[in-house]
């Protein structure tokens, strides 16, 4: 493969470790690192996602899955405590009955959940099934 298409390809892909809202709020100054940077996130929004959530085991940042195999503009959010959270963000209702806890929003939303969570979000790239 030629080494700017794989540096590019590896540049989509963000190394992080993600870090529970609990842990998030105890810190004076909250963050994670991404790609080997420190990433400030805002007390204002753990605030509010403490605000809307009953569990602190929530993992941030939440994940905003672009997938290539999805349609231009839908984003995918994985987890029931994520589905719950957005759907609270959004204004959505959701089917507690369904068994896949994974969420699809569109860009008229995203641009709704990026103000609202523009620290505590962020994008993963999909090219393919794995």
């Amino acid at each position: 493969m030629d080494n700017s298409i794989y540096k590019f390809l590896h540049d989509l892909n963000t190394n992080f470790k993600r870090k529970t809202l609990r842990e998030l709020l105890s810190e004076d100054k909250p963050h994670v690192i991404i790609n080997g940077k420190r990433h400030r996130i805002k007390k204002k929004e753990l605030n509010l996602i403490n605000e809307l959530t009953p569990t602190k085991d929530l993992k941030i940042p939440i994940l905003l899955e672009i997938d290539a195999s999805l349609e231009s503009g839908t984003v995918k959010i994985n987890g029931h405590a994520e589905i719950n959270l957005i759907s609270k963000i959004l204004n959505r209702e959701i089917n507690l009955f369904t068994e896949e806890p994974s969420i699809y929003i569109y860009k008229p939303e995203l641009k709704i959940l990026r103000r609202q969570l523009p620290t505590t979000t962020t994008y993963i790239f999909k090219i393919g099934s794995y």
